[in-house]
């Protein structure tokens, strides 16, 4: 079986209102790229008709797949399912809002080609552009990049929780992932880092979505990330495996 350049890791919980127009910016973009693909939809039991979009436009591209995903639900788990089942080279985690432009995927193809483990997404980096982004989850963000650069001492990182990171499908699969949630691509961009992986950071942009409803609350992530944080101190510090 061919193996497929990409394999896109989109989680869904009740994105009907976004996530079709989502699907057709990626694969249009994709297209035009000239880049092979697979897209797993990983669905958390959405009862507002997601999974009947996923599915009618599968119906005219095998190439994106409806995963039901069982218990437990959460971003997190869809996430770490979604990396165990992919068969790309490289995978990418994208949210179904569209803040993720597509237009990003073939720098982070040609980075990844370069030998790099790992292709982050900063908006923070000079040519970098941010919409609407609040200003409680700005500084939110960097205080917890702020630890990372100073205390696990990667003063080059600009955009450590970003998700829409790409990965060596290959090396990824090998990390052990415990998050649950919104902070699983933190958690494994950090445990390469710490291992050695090659990393290299392109400037993205980021839109804050335009329908449905968000699901990340910032009270319960700043938790998270603390959480996180403290175990990444750990793994560095104290030992851990490489991935």
């Amino acid at each position: 079986m061919h193996m497929a350049d990409l394999s896109i890791i989109i989680p869904t919980k009740n994105e009907a209102e976004c996530i079709g127009k989502t699907l057709r910016a990626i694969t249009e973009q994709l297209k035009r790229d000239a880049l092979s693909y697979e897209i797993l939809v990983v669905d958390d039991t959405s009862t507002d008709g997601t999974q009947d979009v996923v599915q009618k436009f599968y119906s005219h591209d095998k190439s994106v797949h409806l995963v039901r995903h069982g218990a437990p639900h959460a971003f997190g788990y869809s996430v770490r399912d979604g990396v165990k089942m992919a068969r790309g080279k490289m995978l990418v985690i994208m949210m179904a809002d569209l803040s993720d432009d597509p237009k990003y995927l073939k720098t982070m193809w040609k980075k990844f080609n370069e030998g790099y483990d790992v292709v982050a997404g900063s908006r923070f980096l000079r040519g970098s552009h941010i919409d609407s982004y609040s200003a409680p989850k700005l500084i939110s963000n960097r205080l917890f990049n702020l630890a990372v650069q100073v205390s696990l001492l990667f003063p080059r990182i600009s955009d450590s929780s970003n998700n829409f990171k790409a990965f060596s499908a290959a090396k990824a699969k090998g990390v052990a992932l415990e998050s649950a949630g919104f902070e699983v691509g933190a958690e494994l961009f950090l445990r390469m880092l710490i291992a050695g992986a090659k990393v290299a950071e392109i400037p993205v942009s980021w839109t804050d979505r335009t329908g449905g409803a968000a699901k990340f609350r910032l009270s319960g992530a700043v938790l998270k990330y603390f959480g996180l944080f403290v175990s990444m101190f750990k793994l560095k510090y104290f030992g851990g495996v490489k991935a």
